[in-house]
């Protein structure tokens, strides 16, 4: 067990050195590298359960845990090279594996991404393989036949108190800076809360109408979103174009800007489900920039790519439509970070997902490859299926007899909102609910009605909208996976005298 809890020590050191390389350097961590590729192998309908129930921890918790594994392997690996005749050889090829396994995943390039994550590792595991012999030496675990006298009693005691102490510190500030990497927990926007448990409380709380920056959901593939630097950033239009075009952070602010408000929404938001957000987004006409480059006769799709590994497809058609935006602006303000700064893409009638982060290239092309989540069997079309939610009452309230104010919102991507109508018997009988104008074609619309309930004793609420062509919101309840959710949102609520 000596050797595993040397190895362990060991560990922290390494994991010191690679949380240092990401928080001062900006180099991806060993463990991101790899949870990148377990979310490419884990199957749609594994991934949207856990997002479904753990939301924003989902990834802090999985890097946590790739970070444990990290410590147990080193461990295991103590055990080994506790009795190996030259630890630092083995741990230099324990690096040249990782250079060949692992580093490829990196996808920046031999000479950018690469080259930092070879370099970060080299020097974790060289800071691995030095904690070992230090330690190994330290408790005389070397062959006793080549004149080495076994340790023993109080020089012993001291090596193990050295080994607890330095072993200690450093897993201590690995999770002090594996914190730092995963920065501030987003919390969870509330679409509006309802009513409460309170038979008092009347105030109905509704979304913004405009969601708070600082509320919008974020959904990311990534464990660490990146950071770009204008001063090297740019987007590059290739494949199928009269000529490479290649345009600064300026040049696309210097465009025709055009403002809209939309609203957009995850494809694993479930059923009554928060993960959707309304923008008041900036930036050009996605058309202006392919009219910039020239589109060749013949070309169908378009193919992006990001800063992080993302891709993404497009017909051509869809681009070409001027409600199509690269946006650079939310809320009147630049893009933060987790949103995608410098540039997304803004598609018209889809989930988030058609919506790339980060963007860096779009490539014009006739057979454009499946994008990123696609690749995991999620719908390539990804069109907004018709929902509807109840905002308030929440689930569960106690609400007294009188005027009972019930609402929420709806929405149905581009094909907008013609009516909802509301169930207090769940679903036996509609009474159609009022509408308030919309904010834009593609936001979503809120609803509301005032329900006197004829008295007391529990009911079953339940919501559905048409959308504008006309087409009911189905009642077929589906999971996310791999189209949208789809079904009716419904809550039970007593009332009381």
């Amino acid at each position: 067990m000596r050797g595993f809890w040397i190895g362990f020590a060991a560990g922290g050191v390494f994991l010191v050195v690679e949380l240092l390389g990401r928080t001062a350097a900006g180099v991806p961590t060993l463990a991101e590298l790899v949870q990148d590729r377990l979310i490419l192998l884990l199957p749609g309908p594994v991934f949207s359960f856990f997002l479904d129930r753990l939301f924003y921890l989902g990834k802090p918790l999985l890097f946590a845990t790739l970070l444990v594994g990290q410590l147990v392997l080193a461990g295991l690996g103590g055990v080994v090279l506790a009795r190996w005749p030259k630890p630092y050889i083995l741990a230099g090829a324990l690096w040249l594996v990782t250079g060949l396994l692992v580093l490829p995943l990196a996808g920046q390039g031999i000479f950018a991404g690469n080259l930092g994550v070879a370099l970060a590792s080299f020097l974790a595991f060289a800071a691995y393989g030095a904690t070992v012999s230090y330690y190994r030496h330290e408790f005389a675990l070397d062959a006793p036949d080549v004149g080495h006298p076994q340790r023993s009693g109080p020089i012993e005691t001291s090596a193990g108190r050295r080994l607890l102490l330095g072993g200690g510190i450093s897993v201590l500030v690995s999770a002090i800076l594996g914190r730092m990497v995963i920065g501030t927990l987003p919390s969870l926007p509330a679409a509006g809360a309802g009513n409460g448990n309170s038979a008092d409380e009347t105030t109905p709380h509704w979304p913004s109408p405009v969601t708070p920056v600082a509320q919008f959901y974020e959904v990311s593939k990534n464990l660490v979103d990146p950071t770009v630097d204008l001063s090297t950033w740019r987007l590059t239009v290739t494949g199928m174009v009269d000529s490479t075009l290649v345009l600064t952070y300026e040049d696309i602010r210097a465009m025709p800007a055009h403002e809209t408000i939309r609203t957009l929404e995850c494809i694993s938001n479930d059923v009554g489900g928060n993960l959707m957000s309304n923008g008041r987004w900036t930036g050009v006409r996605m058309s202006d920039v392919l009219q910039k480059a020239g589109v060749k006769a013949g070309a169908t799709d378009l193919y992006f790519s990001s800063v992080d590994g993302y891709s993404e497809n497009m017909p051509l058609a869809i681009a070409m439509d001027p409600n199509t935006l690269l946006v650079y602006l939310i809320d009147g303000q630049q893009l933060p970070q987790k949103h995608g700064f410098p540039l997304r893409v803004l598609n018209t009638g889809t989930f988030g997902m058609k919506n790339p982060k980060w963007l860096t290239g779009i490539q014009l092309t006739t057979t454009a490859p499946v994008g990123y989540w696609e690749g995991q069997g999620w719908s390539n079309q990804s069109i907004v299926q018709t929902m509807s939610r109840i905002d308030f009452p929440s689930d569960g309230a106690v609400v007294r007899m009188g005027d009972v104010l019930v609402g929420g919102v709806a929405f149905a991507g581009s094909r907008g909102i013609k009516q909802v109508e509301f169930s207090t018997d769940n679903g036996s009988t509609w009474l159609a609910a009022m509408l308030q104008p919309s904010l834009g074609l593609q936001t979503w619309t809120f609803w509301s009605a005032h329900w006197q309930p004829a008295r007391p004793g529990r009911y079953g609420l339940a919501v559905r909208a048409t959308d504008g062509t006309g087409q009911v919101q189905t009642d077929r309840r589906a999971t996310p996976f791999p189209n949208g959710a789809t079904g009716y949102d419904r809550i039970s609520l007593q009332v009381i005298n």
